[in-house]
């Protein structure tokens, strides 16, 4: 099966706890730049990198957070900033590194949902990780995350400009 991002997330959390890190959410560091607290060892969850600036010891970083339904920044000096926040990197972008190759091959909407039902049946009937969709009312890719469980993605292709992301619905 697929190994869902959130459960990736989480193991990894775990993993560095276990040699020594901490993590730590914005209302755990108050509402204050984190520029006087100790941060070393320190993952820093609900930030986004906001800023980039080279210094001459350093990286000087903006990380926003939001603080009360404010949007505050903290600057933070480092010695290493990775970026691994995907395809549309903002860090990528901050550091005015240019992608490569083509974007948006396609455009898809992900519906994650749980169906134990049909986790049973595609793991007794025919166990796999991607199904196939495609038949005159529906085209879309079934990625199954765990059939034990029954998490399921669910990528349903749109075509833009005749389609547009917003003509989907959240409503089941």
């Amino acid at each position: 099966a697929h190994f869902s991002q959130y459960k990736l997330v989480d193991l990894l959390l775990k993993k560095l706890d276990g040699v020594g890190f901490q993590t730590c959410f914005p209302d755990e560091l108050g509402g204050s730049s984190a520029q006087d607290l100790l941060l070393e060892n320190k993952i820093l969850m609900g930030h986004e990198c906001s800023s980039i600036e080279l210094t001459d010891d350093g990286i000087l970083v903006g990380a926003s957070f939001n603080n009360g339904g404010r949007m505050q920044e903290r600057k933070l000096h480092c010695g290493l900033l990775l970026g691994a926040d995907g395809a549309r990197s903002k860090v990528r972008e901050l550091a005015g590194i240019s992608m490569k190759g083509e974007r948006d091959l396609q455009q898809l909407v992900s519906v994650h949902f749980v169906s134990r039902d049909l986790g049973k049946y595609l793991s007794s009937e025919r166990p796999g990780m991607l199904f196939f969709i495609f038949n005159p009312d529906a085209i879309g890719v079934l990625v199954a995350h765990d059939l034990e469980h029954g998490e399921f993605v669910l990528q349903v292709p749109f075509y833009p400009p005749q389609q547009m992301f917003e003509d989907f619905s959240a409503k089941v």
